[in-house]
């Protein structure tokens, strides 16, 4: 989740409209749950500004708008457009330079200095759909000051949009799961500490980070439920409770992408201690995305957001590409040591660290692809009322990718039969009398 976007976009300036409004169709997938019952306090330096964007209401819905500007101006509109209008309206401004008021809408108010109206949603008006509220200033002119209130309520006096109705108990489920498997880790943790074996000492080092993230994980989607719920019963915001899961979620993403990188290096796994190089480089990708994911959240426009989400990304993607090579480096430096060893069972761990790490393999290709298909799944097949069910997909895949490894890389795995007749054989050709 990020920030819930609160963009203005030019028509001005040598960029065209539709480029600023494919900008924020983009953008606003990625949107967070934000409340329907909003203060406005817009500077309208440019000539359009989008005040709500696909907002889910039913048929009956109450959609209220209570505007004043700093100024008297003219040919300046509030605008309520469908989802089907707005589409209309982003491939017809592809061709205009000048905003065009005059395009299709269900609900249109003019504001000179004042503006106060209260509509139902009616079948006739688009029913059950999606919204989106606009400001326009056709003519555009000096700067001015647009404040108010702008509220939209789903019948029943449900304060959260269509969209979102059913997250909070998905958030809730997925909650309870990571935070179960957490406590099932704790206690296989304690089991391995109660063996005292070194191997089972080197394996809990990355179980205990394997809890950590596991626990951030359930905690960050845990007050994400608290948020939604607040907006569900106010309809609107609590910023301690939006900017509290904001960070959970970035200072979670770290702790997830340490975990790839140390498997990765064979941390308490091929090798017990990193390098100082290694050691720099863990901890100076860590800062510098939590100093960008700070940023992120303290961001007030769309441009800075968007700037420090990419620079954020970039250097995740940095990361990833070295995971991919230490993984590699790492199987193959494996493949080599069992070719060159004899079979005994000390050397048969070598063949379990090998199995884990073609798992992880896998494993950490589904983790690079699954956001492009979930993405993709979002767009074409989810529906768009049903967002629950796109975060339950995002989670489960999330919780599978940690069980998978929690399995690959548990402290005792049973070894291959080979080398225990090979034991065994080795047993019998001592018990055999000398002549």
């Amino acid at each position: 989740p990020s920030m819930t976007w609160h963009g203005r976009f030019a028509s001005s300036g040598g960029r065209a409209p539709w480029a600023w409004l494919a900008s924020l169709a983009l953008s606003a997938l990625l949107r967070p749950c934000h409340g329907i019952v909003k203060m406005v306090d817009e500077s309208m330096d440019q000539r359009i500004s989008l005040l709500e964007y696909d907002f889910g209401l039913d048929t009956g819905a109450t959609v209220t708008i209570d505007l004043q500007t700093s100024r008297p101006v003219n040919d300046t509109y509030v605008m309520v457009l469908t989802h089907s209008q707005w589409v209309l309206w982003r491939e017809a401004l592809k061709d205009y330079v000048a905003m065009d008021t005059f395009l299709v809408s269900c609900w249109r108010g003019s504001l000179s200095e004042h503006l106060s109206a209260s509509f139902m949603v009616r079948e006739e008006m688009g029913g059950r759909n999606r919204y989106t509220v606009v400001l326009i200033s056709a003519m555009g002119g000096p700067p001015f000051q647009v404040k108010g209130m702008l509220s939209l309520v789903n019948p029943g006096g449900k304060q959260l949009s269509l969209q979102d109705t059913s997250v909070p108990p998905a958030l809730m489920c997925a909650s309870c799961f990571f935070l179960a498997t957490c406590a099932v880790e704790l206690v296989a943790l304690v089991r391995a500490h109660r063996r005292g074996d070194a191997s089972a000492h080197r394996a809990r080092c990355f179980h205990k980070l394997m809890v950590l993230v596991l626990l951030l994980r359930g905690a960050s989607l845990l007050v994400g439920w608290t948020d939604y719920r607040q907006v569900e019963s106010s309809g609107r915001d609590s910023p301690v409770s939006d900017i509290a899961w904001q960070l959970l979620v970035k200072v979670q993403t770290i702790a997830e992408l340490m975990m790839f990188l140390l498997i990765s290096l064979g941390w308490k796994i091929v090798r017990d201690e990193l390098d100082v190089t290694e050691v720099r480089f863990a901890g100076g990708i860590s800062l510098v995305s939590f100093y960008l994911g700070v940023f992120q959240i303290a961001c007030t426009t769309q441009s800075t957001c968007n700037g420090y989400a990419l620079s954020r990304y970039i250097l995740h993607s940095l990361c990833y590409l070295v995971v991919i090579v230490a993984m590699n480096f790492n199987l193959q430096k494996l493949t080599m040591a069992i070719q060159e060893a004899p079979a005994n069972e000390e050397n048969g761990k070598l063949y379990r660290k090998l199995h884990a790490y073609q798992l992880f393999r896998w494993v950490f290709l589904v983790f690079i692809i699954a956001p492009t298909v979930e993405l993709f799944l979002k767009v074409t097949i989810v529906p768009w009322d049903e967002q629950w069910l796109f975060v339950m997909i995002q989670e489960a895949r999330t919780w599978v990718i940690y069980a998978l490894l929690i399995m690959a890389f548990r402290p005792e795995r049973p070894l291959l039969r080979v080398f225990e007749l090979t034991q065994d054989a080795g047993s019998d050709h001592e018990d055999e009398p000398v002549a």
